[in-house]
């Protein structure tokens, strides 16, 4: 009996599980494809899961008796059409070893390829490295500067994503926010749910469909704020937040509904478009290593 195994990376995430089935089972139909769900011949993270499941960044996918298309015979085109220029990307690595390489991102780039977008960071490491197994183990929204962990070979990618699913890496964030905040530390506690207009807070904790999220913010006294030009005489705060959990917009949803909005937050914000999201992961720690963006200047980029 052959397992496959697979990691979710930025690509697939909010897939539904039987499309994404679909997709690496080209040869099987989906009648067996909804069997094996039955029978829990496929599971994510160890567990049965509905056809309707949507995947999340770094989820486990096993896969038992079903034909599957072998990803280590895909020839990856490293000449593709579209045209980078390596060297702005090579710039942006600030450290590397034989299993994985960190990228400060920087804003208004996506991730990977999708709805209009040729191309993302996932494409752009493939061709700089020429290999096909890297994948991001964290991902940064497409607006959003800051950290991201380059995973070279998939050994590393299940290891990380690992540590990730027990809250073993630890990522911080810097943001500008409208307001002046009221407490020098807090901590926001609520239940967000994912619908098609974006992400919200609901009340109801037993809605199956909302997750706990968890996040500390801690106003920050310095300067900093004497160079970003927002809009005259508006005042603003600059916050470090301790991620506890990682929903998708957690960080802006829950500012936007506690009455600071981050500058340059064009769909949870105040309605003022602007080109730039103040917000940045500026801190990545896990194992031994410790990656942090120490020159104010390197935020917001």
């Amino acid at each position: 009996m052959k397992v496959f195994e697979y990691i979710i990376d930025s690509e697939t995430e909010g897939m539904r599980l039987d499309r994404y089935l679909k997709k690496i089972c080209k040869n099987e139909n989906l009648s067996n494809i909804f069997r094996a769900l039955r029978k829990g011949d496929i599971k994510v993270n160890g567990k049965k899961s509905k056809e309707n499941y949507r995947l999340c960044l770094n989820d486990n996918v096993f896969i038992k008796y079903l034909s599957v298309e072998d990803t280590d015979k895909i020839i990856f085109n490293y000449k593709n059409k579209f045209k980078i220029d390596e060297k702005k990307y090579k710039k942006m690595i600030i450290f590397e070893n034989d299993n994985f390489f960190i990228v400060n991102k920087l804003g208004n780039i996506p991730m990977h390829k999708g709805t209009g977008h040729e191309y993302g960071l996932s494409e752009i490491y493939k061709r700089i490295y020429e290999n096909e197994h890297i994948n991001f183990a964290n991902r940064l929204d497409y607006e959003t500067s800051g950290l991201v962990i380059g995973c070279k070979n998939l050994k590393f990618l299940r290891y990380i994503s690992e540590k990730i699913r027990n809250n073993e890496v630890r990522k911080k964030y810097v943001a500008v926010v409208h307001g002046i905040l009221q407490k020098k530390e807090f901590i926001i506690e609520s239940y967000l749910k994912i619908t098609e207009n974006g992400v919200k807070e609901v009340k109801e904790k037993n809605d199956r469909k909302a997750k706990r999220s968890i996040t500390k913010y801690k106003k920050i006294e310095n300067s900093f704020l004497n160079t970003i030009k927002i809009n005259n005489g508006e005042k603003t705060s600059l916050v470090e937040i301790d991620l506890i959990t990682g929903r998708k917009h957690q960080i802006r949803v829950q500012l936007s509904n506690a009455g600071y909005p981050i500058v340059g937050d064009n769909k949870y914000g105040k309605g003022q478009k602007k080109d730039k999201l103040y917000l940045c992961c500026y801190s990545i720690l896990f194992d031994e290593y410790e990656f942090i963006l120490k020159e104010e200047k390197d935020y917001f980029k």
